[in-house]
């Protein structure tokens, strides 16, 4: 079973989420911040990140920043609320597999986690 590690600051995402990729069978764990989701990637070796970008302790984009450094292809969805995030070359330099945006599809949201555990 892969394990989806879902980051977000709102408890109301996490949660949706959570029980949407589920439903789908993955084992979903969650971080409410980009320190706990640091802890979590080394403790729990997720299979995938969905990621917010803007949260309180640590942008998404640090956090992504400290994930590659150590690790090059562990896949990552980002998550924002801003629209037209795909143009912005600072995202795509940073080895994202992909993003989408608030509010979510969640069809859209659990097609691209297929895709980026290479399940399409």
């Amino acid at each position: 079973m892969k394990k989806i590690l879902v980051v977000d600051d709102e408890k109301n995402i996490r949660t949706l989420f959570s029980e949407e990729l589920e439903d789908e069978g993955y084992e979903v764990i969650t971080a409410g911040g980009g320190q706990e989701a640091l802890k979590k990637i080394t403790e729990e070796k997720p299979d995938l990140v969905v990621l917010d970008i803007r949260m309180e302790d640590m942008t998404g984009i640090e956090v992504l920043e400290v994930i590659r450094r150590t690790d090059k292809v562990l896949p990552v969805i980002m998550c924002t609320a801003v629209r037209g995030l795909k143009d912005d070359f600072t995202i795509w330099d940073a080895q994202v597999s992909d993003y989408i945006t608030k509010p979510v599809d969640l069809d859209d949201l659990k097609t691209k986690v297929r895709a980026a555990l290479g399940e399409m």
